[in-house]
C-alpha cells in the first residue's frame, strides 16, 4: 500500500519502486552511481524520485532543468545535504559541503575574490612556469606521467593560494595534502556515507571492538587533514612574519593583511573562513585537474589522427622555436575544441561534484 501510495503521488517525479526500509540502495552502483542514473533516466524522464534507505532524493539528468533549478533558483538550491562522513573524517573544512549561511556566503567571497575569472589573470605567468615543469618532467620520466600531473595541478592552487613552491620531486608538504585528499574523496558522497547515517554508533564503539575499524579510519583522516589545512597556513604567516622575505600576491596573504585592519571580535571568524576557502581550493584542484590531463592523455593515443592534426595547427601557428602561451588561444581554434572536447567526452565529475538540498520544501515540475 505505501508503495502503490508513493507511485501515484503526482507531486514527485518518476522513479524506480523502493522496497520497504531499504528504498533502492540495492540497485545504485555504489562505485558508478552516475551508471545506475543515466539507465534510470532512459526509462523514468529527465527527473528521477528515488529513496536511498531513510533519505529522499531528486536525480536531474537534464542540463536544461539542472540549470532552471540549479542555477536560476539558486537562491533555494544552495544547501547541501547532510554527510555522516563530513565531520567524523575532518571534512568540515572543505566549505563546499557546509549549509547554506553567513558562514558559507563568507567562505564563497574569499574564494571568488581570489578565482573569479578577471582576477586570476595574475596567476597566468605562474600557470606557465608550472606548465613547463611538467612538460620536464614527462621528459625525464614519462612513465610516471599520472604523478608529474597531479604534482603540476597542485604546484599551481598551492602557489595561487600559499604562494608555495614545490619542488619537481618528492615535496614534503605535497605529501601531507595528497595522503589527505586520496581518501578524502571516497567518503564525501551521500552513497558512501549511508553506512555511518544508518549506524552512528560505529563511531563510539572501542577501538578493540569488531567493526571499530570505521572510527579509527575517520580519527587518522581527521589528523591527516587537519595537517594539510594548518601546515601551508602556518607557512604563510611565518614569512609574514619573517619581514626578511618578500611574499608575493597569494590568497591567504592577501585576506590576512586585510584582516589586521578588522576588529578583534571578528578576526577569528574571518581566518576561519580564510583557510576553509584556501583548503578548498586545494580540494578542488587535485583531483579534477589530474584526471582531465590523464583524459587527454587517453584520448590523443587512442585517436593519434587527432593528435597530428593538434601538433600540426601548433607548428604552423607557433612554430618550433617557443612554446605556446595563453595569448595564443584565439589563434588556435583546433586547440581549444580538442581541449573543449576533452572536458565533454569523459566528465570528471558526473554527479555534478556535489549535491544539492532545497532550503524550503519546493519543488516544482518543469514542463
Amino acid at each position: 500500500r505505501f508503495i502503490k501510495k508513493q507511485q501515484n503521488n503526482p507531486s514527485l517525479p518518476p522513479g524506480p519502486v523502493p522496497l520497504p526500509l531499504l528504498g533502492n540502495v540495492l540497485s545504485i552502483d555504489a562505485q558508478e552511481p552516475w551508471l545506475t542514473y543515466t539507465e534510470w533516466g532512459a526509462t523514468y524522464g529527465d527527473l528521477i524520485f528515488m529513496r536511498n534507505l531513510g533519505e529522499e532524493m531528486v536525480v536531474i539528468n537534464s542540463q536544461h532543468i539542472a540549470e532552471a533549478l540549479l542555477d536560476k533558483r539558486s537562491r533555494i538550491y544552495s544547501d547541501r545535504p547532510y554527510l555522516a562522513t563530513l565531520k567524523p573524517y575532518g571534512w568540515s573544512i572543505n566549505f563546499a559541503f557546509i549549509g547554506y549561511g553567513d558562514e558559507w556566503r563568507l567562505c564563497r567571497r574569499l574564494f571568488h575574490q581570489t578565482f573569479r575569472p578577471e582576477s586570476a589573470v595574475k596567476f597566468r605567468p605562474m600557470q606557465i612556469r608550472r606548465a613547463r615543469e611538467m612538460i620536464v618532467n614527462l621528459v625525464d620520466e614519462p612513465q610516471h606521467y599520472h604523478d608529474h600531473f597531479a604534482t603540476f595541478a597542485l604546484s599551481v592552487v598551492m602557489s595561487a593560494v600559499y604562494d608555495y613552491d614545490i619542488s619537481a620531486r618528492d615535496d614534503p608538504l605535497l605529501r601531507i595534502v595528497v595522503k589527505a585528499l586520496i581518501p578524502g574523496t571516497a567518503v564525501l558522497t551521500p552513497e558512501s556515507a549511508l553506512m555511518l547515517k544508518t549506524f552512528p554508533f560505529l563511531l563510539k564503539l572501542p577501538d578493540w571492538c569488531w567493526g571499530s575499524s570505521i572510527k579509527r579510519s575517520a580519527r587518522a583522516s581527521t589528523e591527516r587533514v587537519n595537517q594539510m589545512a594548518d601546515m601551508p597556513f602556518q607557512y604563510v604567516q611565518q614569512r609574514m612574519a619573517d619581514n626578511s622575505f618578500v611574499t608575493r600576491s597569494s590568497m591567504v596573504a592577501e585576506n590576512l593583511r586585510r584582516m589586521e585592519t578588522q576588529e578583534e571580535a571578528s578576526k577569528p571568524a574571518f581566518e576561519n573562513a580564510l583557510k576553509k576557502a584556501a583548503v578548498t581550493g586545494i580540494g578542488a584542484s587535485y583531483d579534477t585537474t589530474a584526471a582531465i590531463l590523464m583524459v587527454f592523455v587517453l584520448a590523443m593515443v587512442l585517436y593519434p589522427d587527432i593528435q597530428k592534426r593538434a601538433q600540426a595547427e601548433i607548428d604552423s601557428v607557433i612554430g618550433r622555436d617557443r612554446l605556446p602561451t595563453f595569448e595564443d588561444r584565439a589563434s588556435l581554434p583546433y586547440i581549444d575544441a580538442v581541449v573543449r572536447e576533452t572536458f565533454r567526452w569523459q566528465p570528471v565529475g558526473p554527479l555534478g561534484i556535489l549535491p544539492r538540498r532545497v532550503i524550503w520544501p519546493v519543488l516544482k515540475m518543469i514542463s
